[in-house]
């Protein structure tokens, strides 16, 4: 096994801590460049959802086939110049968002949480 002194230092993945992120089977993980979402794509995103769900492209388990495609057609119409695709940007959004909301709901199904808008 290599050690991480014969790796070149652009190729590693670091951690905040300092220490190199390893995968599942031991070998260093790609660096991923992430894409910043503006308040404005995040805000077409949902309305591009609500009018498949206007337009009854949602089922009972999820959307028809094809709704990523029809989401990035809604998208680009709104922002002619956003470079949000289908694959992976938008899947990848909304599957964020999954899981955010089933922590949420997760937390607030258990006794003693709620949400208070007074602020008191």
């Amino acid at each position: 096994m290599m050690s991480d002194s014969h790796i070149l230092p652009e190729s590693k993945s670091h951690n905040p801590n300092g220490g190199v992120i390893r995968g599942k089977s031991g070998g260093l993980k790609p660096d991923r460049s992430r894409r910043s979402w503006s308040p404005r794509e995040e805000e077409v995103l949902i309305l591009a959802l609500k009018d498949l769900v206007t337009n009854r492209w949602k089922a009972d388990n999820g959307f028809r086939a094809g709704f990523l495609t029809r989401v990035e057609e809604f998208v680009r119409r709104e922002i002619p110049t956003t470079t949000v695709r289908a694959e992976p940007h938008i899947s990848s959004k909304i599957n964020t968002w999954k899981k955010f909301y089933n922590s949420l709901n997760m937390m607030l199904e258990r006794s003693g949480v709620g949400f208070n808008s007074d602020g008191d």
